[in-house]
């Protein structure tokens, strides 16, 4: 008998596919806050400017930048326009292209990161 030497030999393994793993909740939501959190810094609104656009009392909507929670689905769009971003870019972190640049008058000049760790 011929001996075979097995490690030039391919093996077909039958393998059953792995489902594909969810991301973390938290860590999304942790990246989320940050874009919210890295967009409005860009312009000259505070949290309680953004949170009337969307009707929230007080300063509400602090919570979802620091993520604590996760801000509905609903509130996207006007906060997005409040923060002149697609709702693209709070998803990926990239901007379409597609909106208009901040304005000058609602830029902020001295950015508030540091406030931020």
């Amino acid at each position: 008998m011929h001996s075979v030497d097995k490690s030039s030999t391919l093996f077909l393994v039958k393998k059953t596919p792995k489902k594909p793993e969810r991301p973390d909740k938290d860590a999304f939501k942790e990246i989320f806050a940050q874009r919210l959190f890295d967009a409005r810094d860009d312009t000259i609104f505070s949290q309680a400017d953004v949170g009337a656009c969307i009707d929230m009392a007080g300063n509400s909507y602090g919570k979802y930048e620091q993520a604590d929670s996760m801000l509905p689905i609903a509130y996207w769009v006007p906060v997005c326009e409040k923060l002149y971003i697609d709702p693209w870019q709070l998803l990926t972190g990239r901007p379409r292209g597609v909106l208009p640049e901040i304005p000058t008058h609602l830029r902020n000049s001295k950015k508030r990161a540091s406030k931020r760790a």
